[in-house]
């Protein structure tokens, strides 16, 4: 199966956004070939929440199965329906998901057990990215490591996924939609 991961933008968020999509449809015991989107390069989540770029998007991918639209919350509650009317103009071939409130807390979940602050108030918190992540992989990561440390951060996936799923449920529902998908015979 071939699976696209159509990011806000590809530079850093595919060292975050393949290892969790490979590591969730491994969970779930479907072989996929997982890539993050890089052409168009996307610049943004109001370009990879617009409905012509998205139909551009799949209509030049017409190969892939699924379509994984994965970007951040932002603290902005009214981008769950951008996301639901992107889905409902591709039934069956795209499923969205929107992290609270960034990507890099999903990066974070990993080393929750090692961060100086309480899990809540990661996830509580309008810019983790600023706020913790940063900081994080300024102190903790390899400096030459791609991604500015998410690739680092990301290594212990398989491992932590379970831990991840459940203090991130927005990736819990993730992966019940991609399994409901399956279920109407879609793999």
């Amino acid at each position: 199966m071939k699976v696209l991961v159509i990011p806000e933008d590809p530079s850093l968020d595919q060292y975050i956004l393949k290892p969790l999509a490979a590591q969730l449809f491994a969970e779930l015991g479907i072989p996929a070939r997982v890539e993050v989107l890089w052409n168009p390069r996307l610049r943004g989540v109001s370009q990879a929440l617009d409905g012509a770029v998205i139909s551009d998007i799949m209509a030049t991918y017409s190969m892939i199965d699924l379509f994984l639209l994965l970007v951040d919350r932002d603290g902005e509650e009214q981008r769950a329906e951008k996301v639901r009317a992107r889905e409902e103009e591709h039934p069956g071939r795209l499923i969205a998901c929107l992290a609270i409130e960034e990507i890099e807390v999903w990066m974070l979940a990993l080393h929750r057990d090692s961060l100086s602050r309480p899990w809540s108030s990661i996830r509580a918190a309008r810019d983790p990215k600023e706020r913790f992540a940063r900081p994080f992989l300024a102190e903790r990561a390899p400096r030459l490591d791609a991604g500015a440390g998410r690739k680092w951060a990301m290594r212990g996936v398989g491992a932590q996924w379970k831990g991840i799923v459940e203090v991130c449920p927005e990736l819990g529902a993730l992966r019940q939609r991609i399994e409901d998908w399956r279920g109407r015979g879609r793999s």
